[in-house]
């Protein structure tokens, strides 16, 4: 694949690189080693009763059915994201060849208002989706295929969140996947985990009457197992990461020089680096291209809504503002391939630590 030259391809690129897949990679790539490859997760030291354990369903669903209920919906929104998630939360059922085909209301509600190009028309679906259960809680696992920053101004992705929660009626919805790092203190695979998320739209939606709004979840949410997976589950993937100023872990209350913890969603493709060219870190985090769109539905769901949050891991760290702009956004492709994946188990274990608390 040869270097984005357009936003759009930029987000194009990091939504649907394979990395089990080469031909997906920048051209200015090197070949992933074979330890790097996704096939090859360390085991995970799971506590006692509250092991993932998938539920197949006996026979295939049609794509055009609702999803079933369940106590947890988590959504993620990459490739990349979703083997990840599937090979810690479903084991065994990968997302790309096991996860079942979601298309209820696609071709006659969702299909019409997208933006052509989008990838979910590629795709020519909703998602997927697997269930499967820690303890006692039943979670639905969905990869999206609407995405806030390519889907076009009529912005579907709001009345799609709105159609899954309608469908699963869960008690929480967890957002989930990867980001850039904010600040200088954030090294590659820390997990944010926030109940605050805002928009900085600056492009499709800088008009919206939600360019800058911020959301918070009032309702409560149990953080207790955190602890537990920062000094027992978070370094799994060290291994598979470059060497760094200290372990990753799951963040949930600012760290020393950083003001906020928030996450935030703009609708293009930014990422902070040492200059603050995108004017980021007085912002929050973690940025990403979707989160808030779950903030701005759930508020206007009101006393209906479910309780929620956004996790989000590095897969970039903050980039050498001395680079050029090209030169920012081939380092950031590149290190999201090499790291993309393993960064986001992290991610996937932080999702787990909340649904086990």
């Amino acid at each position: 694949m040869n270097t984005p030259k357009t936003e759009d391809q930029i987000i194009d690129h990091i939504l649907t690189y394979d990395p089990e897949d080469s031909t997906t990679a920048l051209k200015s790539s090197s070949p992933q080693p074979a330890f790097m490859a996704p096939r090859t997760l360390p085991t995970i030291p799971w506590p006692k009763g509250k092991i993932p354990i998938p539920k197949p369903l006996s026979k295939k669903p049609d794509a055009n059915n609702k999803l079933p209920n369940a106590d947890i919906l988590v959504v993620t929104w990459t490739v990349a994201e979703a083997l990840a998630l599937s090979d810690v939360l479903t084991p065994g059922y990968r997302s790309k060849t096991d996860w079942y085909i979601y298309a209820h209301n696609w071709k006659k509600e969702f299909k019409p208002i997208i933006k052509k190009g989008a990838p979910a028309l590629i795709e020519d679906r909703l998602g997927l989706w697997f269930k499967t259960q820690i303890g006692d809680k039943s979670i639905i696992c969905l990869k999206s295929e609407l995405h806030l920053a390519r889907d076009g101004a009529k912005l579907p992705v709001c009345e799609y969140w709105q159609q899954i929660i309608a469908e699963t009626n869960p008690s929480i919805v967890i957002t989930t996947g990867t980001a850039g790092g904010i600040g200088s203190n954030i090294v590659l695979g820390d997990v944010v985990a926030s109940k605050t998320v805002k928009f900085d739209c600056q492009r499709t939606f800088k008009k919206s009457s939600f360019a800058q709004s911020e959301y918070t979840c009032k309702k409560n949410i149990s953080l207790k197992e955190i602890s537990y997976a920062n000094k027992n589950l978070m370094g799994v993937t060290l291994d598979r990461l470059p060497a760094l100023k200290r372990e990753p872990k799951i963040i949930i209350r600012p760290l020393t020089a950083d003001k906020k913890i928030d996450v935030v969603t703009t609708d293009f493709f930014a990422f902070d680096d040492s200059r603050d060219h995108f004017g980021l870190q007085e912002l929050g985090t973690a940025v990403e291209m979707g989160d808030a769109a779950l903030g701005l539905v759930c508020q206007n769901l009101g006393t209906k809504a479910p309780a929620w949050i956004a996790v989000r891991n590095a897969s970039d760290p903050q980039i050498d503002g001395t680079l050029s702009y090209k030169q920012q956004v081939e380092m950031a492709g590149r290190i999201y391939e090499k790291y993309g994946y393993w960064t986001t188990i992290n991610s996937a274990i932080a999702c787990w630590s909340i649904i086990a608390s």
